[in-house]
């Protein structure tokens, strides 16, 4: 018995450790924002300060860092689209039917999310480079799809080949075709693996930054990038930053929260088996 209590005591420990290691980077983050620069820049860091919406003042009128979010917003959103109408046309038909070499084509799919992005750089931005899409929303997005797709791929293959046959075979008893079967009964079905990829690949995309500086110009910038704008030869406006990194987290947050009941779902139902 005591054993048992000292083991619980133990494991609660480690969670509030653990959950203070997590935690402690977004309150400073937080805390950073409030602040002056001068209590911002201070050796000895000041726990307590007069709080401050200058740096949310200057991120939101005078810095232009709106229509970088609003950027990074149409970017997220499209490509996200996009990756999951991709991704149940591929996963689909593999899941569901005994197509030839079809496991080799979805390892390949998922191999792609193994290369390095870094090796990629060079080939891909002369590729845009000579289309003429350097700067551009389409090479943005096209970026992102590439890279998120795989990802969603996975998970919504698992959540296929989770799902019995014999629901389709009796939905086209009943009437329906392959069609109408598939968005009247497994659409419903998977809703939560939808949720879980468009979530995951949303999140990819908003916080993309090495490909999104190498494609960006004078006229499309993603937020993560202009935080580099915050980096001056004077110094680095660390309220500022903060500041900026909190508007950058805040709609993620949101719709975390929003669809976190489909996204434990999506995460813990056999997404990643076949």
């Amino acid at each position: 018995m005591i054993k048992k209590n000292i083991g619980s005591i133990l494991q609660h420990i480690v969670i509030i450790v653990a959950t203070i290691i997590f935690i402690f980077p977004i309150y400073w983050m937080v805390a950073t924002s409030f602040k002056k620069q001068t209590d911002a820049f201070t050796i000895i860091p000041q726990w307590s300060f007069t709080a401050t919406l200058d740096n949310y003042r200057a991120i939101l009128f005078d810095s232009g860092f709106l229509q970088l979010l609003f950027n990074s917003l149409i970017v997220g959103v499209v490509s996200t689209v996009i990756v999951l109408i991709l991704g149940i046309t591929i996963a689909y038909p593999f899941a569901r039917y005994k197509l030839s070499g079809g496991k080799q084509i979805i390892t390949w799919v998922i191999t792609l999310r193994i290369i390095p992005p870094i090796v990629t750089i060079l080939p891909l931005y002369l590729l845009f480079a000579n289309l003429g899409l350097v700067d551009t929303f389409l090479a943005f997005i096209l970026m992102h799809v590439f890279f998120n797709l795989p990802l969603a791929t996975l998970l919504l293959y698992g959540f296929f080949k989770d799902i019995p046959g014999e629901l389709e075979e009796s939905a086209l008893v009943d009437g329906c075709n392959r069609f109408t079967a598939f968005f009247r009964v497994i659409f419903p079905i998977i809703r939560p693996g939808l949720v879980s990829a468009g979530l995951l690949s949303f999140i990819f995309s908003w916080n993309e930054f090495l490909f999104a500086n190498i494609l960006s110009g004078p006229n499309v910038k993603t937020a993560p990038v202009g935080l580099n704008e915050f980096s001056t030869p004077v110094g680095i406006l660390w309220g500022q930053i903060a500041a900026a990194g909190v508007l950058i987290v805040i709609p993620v947050a949101i719709i975390a929260i929003i669809v976190q009941r489909h996204m434990i779902r999506g995460l813990t139902m056999g997404a990643v088996k076949g």
